[in-house]
């Protein structure tokens, strides 16, 4: 079989292949030998729109102080628009990241202000010298009072008097954002078993939000793999849907995601410029992509370049992390007020 890796325009280009050809007589005319694998790449960036249109995008959202959108007003503070309206995936990828960790040391705070009264901050926690153990336990603590939303439909039944919908709203937005960051991180590492329990809770995610090609495509993809498909054939799909081109630990990524970085190369690096920018042009400079980077990779050898990279450092969010603390210390979004 010939597996082949993209977006769902891809897959439904491919099925019209199939449609057209199936009256043909040998397999190969009829193309049976391709297999669709829908991109993670792809997938990765569906999951980042959907949290946007859950989080971020509905208009009455900004009325609430611990929403997601007030954590960009922080995060971004000169982006909240771009950001509300049509944001990249970078910019949701970083938002995601940032606001699950600052919402995540509001809970450990909190944790640590239960063991202790007299520890206000997680400084003064520290001082503690908490052993590894002490650690996971609170970390599985925090996992099912914070981000555990199995009992929610009972506690919405409760009389407004007993609930807290601040808190109901926090656990929600911590459960998504802790379900991207784990599937981000499944495919990093090359742990596909977990991206697929990660996709099964996606889908429902993505029919909530309006994109049911992506949920039928994955439904119908996870269904083929696991019930249809042979076993050999299933570790084969299975086991290419990711790939690491360095060797190094957590340095996987899909396979649409190296094509993507083709483009990037083909299209803008070298594609030319001005009137030299043309299909033709670009087409023939694609076969050239290769010796190109070789090229570079002989002169940063050659002049022992190659500590340099333009790969930018993590910024530093102290400050603006500290900024959204404080702030959460004065909404309480993790703490239980009856009534709120």
């Amino acid at each position: 079989i010939v597996l082949t890796h993209g977006d769902l325009g891809t897959g439904e280009r491919i099925q019209s292949i199939f449609e057209r050809r199936g009256i043909e007589e040998t397999e190969y005319q009829r193309k049976q030998m391709i297999y669709f694998c829908p991109g993670l790449f792809h997938c990765k960036m569906a999951c980042t729109d959907t949290l946007h249109r859950l989080l971020v995008k509905p208009e009455d959202i900004s009325n609430d102080s611990t929403s997601l959108m007030n954590d960009v007003k922080v995060l971004r503070p000169r982006e909240t628009y771009l950001i509300q309206t049509k944001p990249t995936f970078r910019q949701m990828h970083q938002v995601i990241n940032h606001a699950g960790i600052c919402r995540r040391l509001d809970c450990w705070c909190i944790l640590a202000q239960k063991m202790d009264s007299s520890h206000a901050s997680l400084e003064s926690f520290a001082t503690l010298q908490p052993t590894l153990e002490d650690l996971k336990n609170m970390a599985n603590k925090l996992a099912l009072e914070y981000a555990n939303c199995k009992n929610l439909s009972l506690d919405r039944m409760k009389p407004g008097i007993e609930r807290d919908e601040v808190l109901e709203n926090s656990r929600l937005i911590l459960k998504y954002l802790a379900l991207y960051e784990e599937f981000s991180w499944a495919m990093n590492t090359g742990d596909i078993g977990r991206v697929e329990r990660c996709l099964v809770s996606w889908i429902p995610l993505f029919k909530g939000t309006g994109k049911h090609k992506y949920a039928t495509h994955l439904e119908n993809f996870l269904r083929s793999v696991h019930f249809e498909l042979p076993e050999a054939t299933k570790h084969a799909v299975r086991y290419n849907w990711l790939l690491n081109v360095t060797g190094k630990p957590g340095k996987f990524r899909a396979v649409d995601w190296y094509v993507e970085l083709h483009n990037l190369h083909m299209k803008v690096d070298h594609g030319g410029q001005g009137p030299n920018r043309t299909i033709k042009r670009i087409i023939a400079e694609s076969a050239l992509i290769g010796n190109y980077k070789s090229a570079h990779q002989v002169v940063e050898r050659n002049f022992i370049l190659s500590n340099q990279t333009c790969l930018h450092g993590e910024a530093d969010m102290t400050k603006t992390f500290a900024e959204i603390l404080a702030h959460y210390k004065e909404s309480s979004p993790h703490d239980f007020i009856p009534g709120r």
